[in-house]
């Protein structure tokens, strides 16, 4: 399967869903921790940083960094 394939399949699956249905994917993928599932919420950030302007994108870009800087680094 390629990844436009990929792209496809994990918007059809999640196309007509409710937002709390949407919102429990994402909330039970990341308490779950199923690796599974990371390329999905990859394509679900994928979507939401195309259609976002330069200040979303730059505030998301904010938090991403605070994450990163604030891991240990031993």
């Amino acid at each position: 399967m390629t990844a436009l394939d990929i792209r496809s399949l994990v918007l059809k699956n999640l196309a007509g869903s409710t937002r709390e249905e949407v919102e429990g994917y994402i909330t039970e993928t990341i308490e779950t921790r199923e690796e599974e599932a990371l390329p999905g919420m990859g394509i679900l950030f994928e979507t939401v940083w195309q259609k976002s302007n330069d200040n979303e994108r730059s505030s998301m870009m904010d938090k991403i960094m605070e994450t990163i800087n604030n891991q240990p680094t031993s």
